[in-house]
């Protein structure tokens, strides 16, 4: 882990980077509608700031808002949509019975926090700079580079940087984030890899200088939801009609497993 003396450098040029990133992206009124039938019982979703969800104004793409609305019917159930960075999601995720989040990592350490209804994607976690970036090497060199020249969101990808003492600027944004390492505000970023997939980013020029294994990502509930809450969503999710909604959503370069359970205690749902 980095040693706390490593982070003052924050203070400038995070100033700095965030006078820049002003004037990269500019966002509308941030997403903050509500999906499904009136009068239902209520969720809030927490949805990650990136181009595989929102557009650049931070509004549900409309083939997921789509699919959300598919499951959201058919669950019977209110969905209270509400954009975040990671930090904000977990708390909402733990504190709140009625939270879930719209794709979370499924990793050994976050296993008892939530529970795990299904899978939305399967996606790598990559390093990118501008395509006529002279970097040539492995992880290691790629860490030692970006010491200070990185911009990382919140969640899993700080931790990658922080236990090998890298530093970073922190933006949550991974829209904005890769239009900054195109424009030569900031060297190289790590983001998902469906990041580079939007139409927007993908004429940008950047390149992937390095990658990680793929991780499943998850659309996933607070543990306290009540159970046949739970088991609703889980059931829609996994049903025909959305499973092909969410590969026009979402993609389908890797197929999803489903075989876990939704409810870490209980049994499977199929």
């Amino acid at each position: 882990m980095a040693s706390p003396r490593r982070h003052p450098f924050l203070l400038l040029p995070f100033l700095a980077l965030s006078l820049a990133l002003a004037g990269v992206w500019t966002p509308a009124k941030a997403l903050d509608e509500e999906i499904g039938p009136e009068g239902a019982p209520r969720i809030t979703l927490m949805v990650p700031l990136t181009p595989l969800l929102v557009d650049d104004h931070q509004q549900l793409l409309p083939l997921v808002r789509r699919w959300l609305a598919h499951v959201a019917n058919r669950s019977e159930m209110r969905m209270r949509m509400q954009p975040g960075s990671f930090d904000r999601r977990l708390a909402e995720i733990t504190r709140y019975p009625d939270s879930c989040i719209l794709g979370m990592a499924r990793l050994p350490e976050r296993e008892k926090l939530t529970n795990w209804l299904s899978v939305i994607r399967r996606d790598r976690v990559i390093f990118i700079a501008r395509s006529g970036d002279p970097f040539q090497g492995g992880m290691a060199d790629l860490l030692r580079e970006a010491d200070n020249r990185i911009a990382a969101p919140s969640g899993l990808y700080r931790p990658i940087l922080e236990k090998q003492g890298v530093r970073y600027a922190p933006v949550d944004d991974q829209r904005a984030l890769a239009r900054m390492v195109a424009l030569g505000r900031i060297r190289f970023g790590i983001v998902l890899a469906g990041t580079l997939e939007s139409p927007d980013i993908r004429s940008l020029g950047l390149r992937t200088v390095a990658e990680m294994e793929p991780l499943e990502y998850w659309f996933t509930c607070s543990r306290e939801l009540p159970a046949s809450m739970t088991l609703r969503l889980a059931q829609v999710l996994r049903g025909t009609e959305a499973e092909a909604l969410r590969r026009v959503a979402l993609g389908d370069a890797q197929q999803p497993s489903q075989a876990a359970p939704f409810n870490n205690d209980g049994p499977p749902t199929q």
